[in-house]
């Protein structure tokens, strides 16, 4: 297994262009074709009381048109001088919901990558299109640092093991960047996933991935044990299960996937 069709979110922000040339790197140290999205969300309509409230003059949902039309000819502007003719990279700009949008072309793709960001106030409360393209994607998603990301990413790589189906498929799905990897270290915590570990590094070993394996006590916050584990083993790269809490799949992350989310300064790859 590799990574032949890579899946990049691009956003108009500074890290944008760091981002794109890493992901342009990444795509040529695997044989892989970049395709690079970006998503024009709808115009958003106000809604107010009072006189006036059920008319929107058309006047504001242009201005918003006319500012997207730009910030995607600035983007794509970005991808064409980076993403040099013969370079294999493919532009693609849709209209719609960004995170749906998103999910639905990680399905055809090997490996998706998007920025976190940090949100603060009532968007903390709402899943960003990255988020979202985890809980859907079927596959691998690595969510990058905002400012960017090593094309050389999964040097020493930490990957958190649970036992279940996501912590396995997230175990299989990285295969590409734990065959390359320097170092590789398998860990459980507390007694979830212990029993099984020594099962992990024999797949890994079968594959020819020299992992170690480490067994943590049991926390009450798993997501801290996991990025502080992560510091210690100097990894630059966690790969772990995404959960949810099944009748609010999208809006509630289950309390490691959010903590790691939240607080993970490094990257991290997901699988559902």
């Amino acid at each position: 297994m590799t990574y032949r069709t890579i899946l990049l979110q691009l956003t108009d922000d500074a890290g944008n262009e760091a981002r794109l040339r890493a992901a342009l790197e990444l795509s040529r140290r695997f044989g892989a074709v970049l395709v690079a999205l970006h998503v024009t969300p709808p115009p958003i309509v106000p809604v107010g009381y009072g006189e006036g409230a059920a008319y929107v003059g058309p006047e504001i949902v242009e201005v918003q048109r006319e500012a997207a039309k730009a910030v995607a000819e600035r983007l794509e502007a970005t991808f064409r001088r980076i993403c040099e003719p013969g370079s294999g990279a493919i532009w693609r700009h849709l209209e719609g919901d960004p995170g749906e949008c998103l999910a639905q072309l990680a399905r055809t793709a090997d490996l998706t990558i998007g920025p976190r960001f940090e949100a603060r106030g009532i968007d903390a409360l709402t899943l960003q299109p990255i988020e979202q393209a985890a809980l859907g994607a079927g596959g691998p998603v690595l969510v990058v640092p905002a400012a960017g990301f090593s094309a050389d990413l999964g040097r020493r790589v930490l990957v958190g093991w649970n036992g279940r189906k996501e912590a396995a498929r997230a175990l299989k799905d990285a295969l590409p960047f734990l065959r390359s990897a320097e170092a590789v270290e398998v860990v459980t915590v507390g007694e979830e996933g212990a029993e099984s570990l020594d099962g992990a590094l024999a797949l890994l070993e079968r594959h020819g991935v020299g992992a170690a394996g480490r067994r943590l006590p049991g926390s009450a916050n798993v997501g801290a044990d996991l990025l502080a584990r992560m510091a210690e083993f100097g990894a630059d790269l966690l790969v772990m299960g995404i959960y949810s809490h099944a009748r609010l799949r999208q809006l509630v992350l289950g309390g490691a996937t959010r903590h790691v989310l939240h607080h993970a300064e490094g990257a991290v790859s997901f699988s559902c």
